[in-house]
């Protein structure tokens, strides 16, 4: 695990290329705090930049950037190559396996590129890993990403050069960098409370998408060529083509096999190794096989709320001691995440509005004092129909309640509504509308009525979990996002509304919110984070089960509660889904008001431009004077007027 950076120049580098890596490989210092390293080839153009978190090897023979055996290609990747034992066996084999220096799993990846060439190796690799790799004999620099995105990789032109790091804030630290704001991934962010690749909060910044890499180099153009070898919904396409066609004690087994087995390969480290337990089902049941694994207690984390209606500490805490774990806890105060809370804009670089973020900053952070890596229960959810989401649409949709019932549904209380005769607090939440202006009002109707305006199912799911779907409104100068990947979902053949949500879950929502999420909060503080549910065999799995398979009844993530079942008694662990939540609502009329109201007021919003200053107003004086159902809203405007801020400081 680590941090990289590079520079492409084709034509050589210049005098300033190698100081503004070392300041773009500095400014991602607590990504690796153990080394760095830089490498250069001055007449090819190339310097790749790496910090190091040492992982697999702490001897210098793991260190990078690192060449080839054969001096062909050189390499600076972050992440973990799980099967990199089962690959150095395959490389040993084959007889393509070249003198080993050592015995990380970088350089068992660089030397399957060069026995199988990239496309092969990618094929091999199973693992977390975003790479940057220079072709000495193809003049080319590739930029890669593992298949479901768990770690992040950026790249922008910068002063005529190709650049690439892990975090937006490296190439942010070039000097010549020109970070101009995309209004249209403003509005992308207030819709989602994320952005999506391959956008970044800034026009001259990209993402390189999961499950791809992208060339640059001679006859490649400047934006390069993107190879797609990781096809998520050609994946799914595929498993659902192939159903399991076993009983449910069957998958039971069969899911709590590939966990042991994903598992065993997730805690190969030569440091410490824990687990994060909030208690809940996917958390738990990682937990619970790796210490059934181990003959010593495992180290386990979790936090919990001062606020008692939010706290799950004592599930956590319960589990463990069922378990036999090592249990190290937390508590997370509203101060204290006011005091979190400004810091986030130094943390993950463009708007990110997961309220999570800050109960995850502070138990990662918690962890790295007794371990390096901690493994994760992360994804369950979109693998397995966690959220109660699924489930009504699922019967909704199913049953044939479709479309045009929606579509009348919605002009009718539409036009009712603008005539006044729909009473207007059933849409705003609220008893009175005090000073809300009509555009206000507009907004919330055109929020409500845009599900019902769907005309496929994987369209009324998006709209109906969106923060606010008509977002465009609240940036001036901005258009409706484009959802091009809803339109490849919908309608698909033999795919289940169950289907269809869920894996539009698995490729945007997870990638781009879950993960970005765990990445940045965790490496924040140098902890390596490991997601078992992710490897590949799982994912296909989880992606062949019929609904009746994933959801026995109407119960949410049944198979993962099977599994769990046979190490946990079920009294321990079956309540209500609760999640990994904030008191948000009590946080922004409390500890966050002051701040908030500074973020909102009109001298602010006026001078920035770039939020509608009227709507914004209306919004949060509404959400003071006692509205409830617009809490994510205020959050998600809060969130923005928090990195518009700092964007506005550090201009």
């Amino acid at each position: 695990m680590c941090g990289i950076s590079g520079l492409f120049r084709q034509g050589g580098l210049t005098p300033s290329d190698l100081p503004a890596l070392k300041r773009m490989n500095e400014a991602i210092r607590h990504r690796g705090p153990d080394d760095e390293g830089i490498w250069a080839s001055e007449p090819r153009g190339i310097a790749l930049g790496q910090r190091r978190l040492a992982i697999q090897d702490l001897s210098p023979a793991g260190a990078q950037p690192m060449r080839s055996a054969s001096g062909r290609y050189a390499i600076t990747l972050n992440g973990e190559i799980y099967n990199f034992h089962d690959l150095r066996a395959e490389l040993e084999e084959a007889g393509k396996a070249p003198a080993w220096r050592g015995h990380s799993d970088t350089e068992v990846a660089l030397a399957a590129i060069e026995a199988f060439g990239l496309d092969g190796a990618l094929l091999r690799l199973r693992g977390m890993f975003a790479f940057g790799l220079y072709d000495h004999q193809a003049g080319t620099l590739a930029l890669a990403r593992d298949p479901m995105g768990e770690k992040p990789l950026f790249w922008s032109e910068i002063d005529g050069a190709l650049t690439f790091a892990s975090e937006l804030k490296a190439l942010k630290a070039h000097p010549a960098w020109r970070g101009d704001l995309d209004r249209t991934a403003l509005t992308q962010f207030l819709r989602h409370g994320y952005i999506v690749a391959p956008a970044t909060f800034y026009r001259s910044a990209h993402k390189i998408r999961p499950g791809s890499y992208r060339v640059f180099g001679p006859g490649e153009g400047g934006a390069g060529r993107e190879i797609v070898y990781w096809d998520s919904v050609a994946i799914a396409t595929t498993s659902k083509a192939n159903r399991f066609a076993g009983s449910f004690e069957d998958a039971t087994t069969e899911l709590d096999r590939l966990l042991h087995a994903a598992i065993r390969q997730q805690v190969i480290a030569d440091v410490p190794v824990g687990a994060f337990l909030s208690g809940g089902i996917d958390s738990s049941t990682i937990a619970a096989i790796m210490q059934a694994q181990r003959s010593t207690p495992i180290e386990t984390f979790s936090l919990g709320f001062k606020e008692a209606e939010f706290d799950e500490s004592r599930f956590a805490r319960d589990i463990a001691r069922h378990l036999g774990t090592s249990h190290n806890e937390i508590q997370l105060s509203g101060q204290d995440a006011c005091d979190l809370v400004t810091r986030m804009p130094a943390t993950y670089d463009e708007p990110f509005a997961d309220p999570s973020q800050l109960p995850t900053w502070l138990v990662t952070q918690f962890a790295r004092t007794k371990v390096t890596v901690a493994l994760s229960g992360d994804a369950g959810d979109e693998l397995f129909a966690g959220y109660g989401r699924y489930h009504s649409l699922s019967r909704k949709w199913d049953r044939g309640l479709r479309g045009q019932a929606h579509r009348l549904g919605a002009n009718l209380y539409y036009r009712l509504a603008r005539l006044g005769l729909v009473r207007p607090a059933l849409m705003l939440g609220r008893t009175h509308l005090g000073k809300r202006s009509l555009h206000a009002l507009e907004l919330r109707l055109a929020d409500l009525e845009a599900p019902m305006r769907a005309g496929n199912v994987v369209e009324a799911y998006e709209r109906t979990f969106t923060v606010i779907d008509p977002a465009h409104r609240l940036v001036r100068g901005a258009m409706p996002a484009f959802e091009p990947l809803v339109g490849m979902l919908a309608g698909r053949e033999g795919w289940s509304a169950l289907d269809q949500a869920t894996v539009l879950d698995a490729v945007r929502y997870l990638p781009d919110d879950i993960l970005v999420k765990v990445d940045r909060a965790a490496m924040a503080h140098s902890l390596e984070t490991r997601i078992p549910l992710l490897d590949p065999d799982i994912i296909r799995f989880a992606w062949s089960l019929p609904d009746e398979l994933k959801t026995r009844g109407r119960e949410r993530k049944a198979l993962l509660r099977a599994v769990l079942g046979r190490y946990v008694p079920r009294n321990l662990w079956d309540r209500p889904k609760q999640g990994f939540g904030i008191p948000a609502a009590d946080w922004l009329r409390g500890p966050f008001r002051s701040l908030a109201s500074d973020l909102f007021s009109t001298e602010r919003l006026n001078r920035q431009g770039l939020l509608d200053t009227t709507l914004v107003q209306a919004i949060w004086s509404d959400f003071l004077a006692g509205g409830q159902r617009r809490v994510n809203l205020i959050w998600t405007l809060f969130i923005a007027q928090l990195y518009i801020d700092a964007e506005e400081r550090n201009a």
